[in-house]
């Protein structure tokens, strides 16, 4: 398996078993690891963690859950949670994210580790693994608890699938960056674009979008959780300049230029890059 670093990119195709989507205050990220180091990594845990529990003389009976697991823009998550009930963590504690190409990821190879400081009774924690190129695969996070845990002394998240990227037939699928690749221009309600020649008839949507009451646009247009359609034009065009308009909602409002079918309603990671061809923003001006 090839090494994996951090990720920038906000494209994912992923399917996710028993996941729903969380906001957690907090959040840790995990450090990959060499290939070299993933077999002795894995094997040495046990040894490690077996080790700082006969060193402590109690447990300090905190007692961790994983509560979700989510595909972010940047990559995958898990939520890890110490007991409403539970005492305070008195320490840190090791995660490790694990990854299989099929299967089971329990019996994959560990990709990633990180730190799950000590947390209070109720308290969240996100842990997040980042990627420049997610591999396809099953993917499963693990945590420890702390020493001298009643239970098993681990915890695994559900596991969460990333499926592979379709090839796409570069003949008639435009390039990165689309802005550039359509010659496009996006000015409040009005966008002006050309579809070259040669390439097939592509589905292209403009929607405004209008902010939740009292949000102020930020720098790109964020944040983009919230926003809902306002009004739409969505159409197949081929080759060809074309220019055409949306009416905006009072107030602010976000003006967006991309391929495929209507979005109505923006997620936190707004369009995928994949697909955004051109934006503006702001306060509606008469």
């Amino acid at each position: 398996m090839k090494k994996l670093t951090k990720i920038t990119a906000c494209i994912l195709t992923a399917t996710l078993l028993s996941i729903s989507f969380i906001s957690p205050g907090k959040s840790t990220f995990a450090a990959p690891i060499k290939n070299e180091q993933t077999e002795k990594s894995s094997q040495q845990k046990g040894v490690k963690q077996s080790n700082s529990q006969n060193k402590s003389s109690a447990w300090d009976k905190s007692s961790l859950s994983f509560i979700t697991e989510n595909v972010t823009c940047n990559g995958i998550s898990a939520t890890i949670k110490n007991g409403q009930d539970s005492q305070a963590m008195l320490g840190e504690v090791t995660y490790e994210v694990y990854w299989s190409e099929k299967g089971n990821p329990k019996d994959g190879e560990v990709i990633a580790t990180g730190t799950v400081n000590a947390l209070a009774p109720g308290e969240k924690l996100e842990l997040t693994y980042t990627s420049d190129q997610l591999a396809a695969g099953n993917y499963m996070f693990k945590a420890y608890q702390r020493p001298n845990h009643p239970g098993k002394g681990e915890l695994w998240s559900e596991s969460i699938t990333i499926k592979e990227q379709p090839v796409l037939d570069q003949q008639t699928y435009p390039q990165r960056p689309l802005d550039q690749f359509f010659h496009s221009d996006v000015m409040n309600g009005t966008a002006t674009f050309t579809v070259p020649e040669g390439m097939n008839p592509i589905e292209i949507s403009f929607t405004s979008y209008s902010y939740p009451n009292g949000t102020i646009p930020q720098e790109d247009g964020k944040p983009y959780e919230g926003q809902i359609s306002f009004d739409n034009v969505t159409n197949v065009y081929g080759p060809g300049t074309y220019t055409i308009h949306v009416d905006l909602p009072n107030g602010s409002f976000q003006t967006d230029l991309y391929i495929g079918p209507e979005i109505e309603k923006l997620t936190e990671c707004g369009h995928p890059i994949d697909k955004i061809i051109d934006a503006d923003y702001g306060p509606k001006t008469n």
